[in-house]
């Protein structure tokens, strides 16, 4: 999460105002800042830091205090992962809603898609529940039963057979079909209830 009215940065961000590559300052200065400055979003594989206490540490300045536990504001801004908990569904269906307009697109920041919490909110809480109606359920079959097409040629190859001995070569060059379909019209012909 993005709080409001808070800048981030990132450990890209961060070596850049340093002056040096993102794996120099790693290998440099990573471990001692990670110690130093707390991530916001601890968990997350992107992390990021609070900008105040960032450049403060760049700049060698005493790192300022984290500013009190953050409550939650509307104007927040929200991962797919967060977005999904607000709406109790999967990260992936958020950037899929998003994709198709069911959701705002999101504001993009650190290369990433933010959602703010407001519009989530407004969502969660409309009458369209799109997201609580999962649709049909793994494992639950469809209500109607599978259509069975009947073929007029397996009806026609039946009175064939009546007639005489019929090939699948007969067959196939009959209805121009290939040898695999005239194999299946003749099998279904046997067991047609016509012949």
């Amino acid at each position: 999460m993005i709080p409001q009215g808070r800048r981030t940065m990132t450990e890209d961000d961060i070596a850049t105002a340093s002056g040096l590559p993102v794996y120099t300052w790693r290998r440099r200065h990573g471990a001692d800042f990670r110690a130093r400055v707390p991530v916001l979003n601890p968990g997350e594989r992107l992390r990021l830091y609070d900008a105040a206490q960032a450049t403060a540490y760049v700049k060698g300045a005493p790192i300022p205090p984290r500013p009190a536990k953050d409550a939650v504001h509307p104007d927040d801004l929200l991962s797919d992962k967060e977005a999904a908990s607000v709406l109790g569904i999967d990260a992936t269906t958020v950037r899929a809603y998003a994709a198709t307009g069911y959701l705002p697109a999101g504001t993009e920041r650190h290369g990433r898609t933010w959602w703010v919490r407001r519009s989530l909110d407004a969502r969660r809480d409309s009458a369209d529940q799109r997201h609580h109606n999962p649709g049909r359920q793994p494992g639950v079959l469809r209500d109607r039963g599978q259509r069975h097409r009947h073929d007029p040629r397996v009806t026609e190859a039946a009175a064939l057979l009546l007639l005489g001995q019929v090939t699948t070569a007969e067959i196939a060059e009959r209805y121009q079909v290939g040898q695999r379909t005239a194999q299946r019209l003749l099998a279904a012909s046997r067991t047609c209830p016509e012949g």
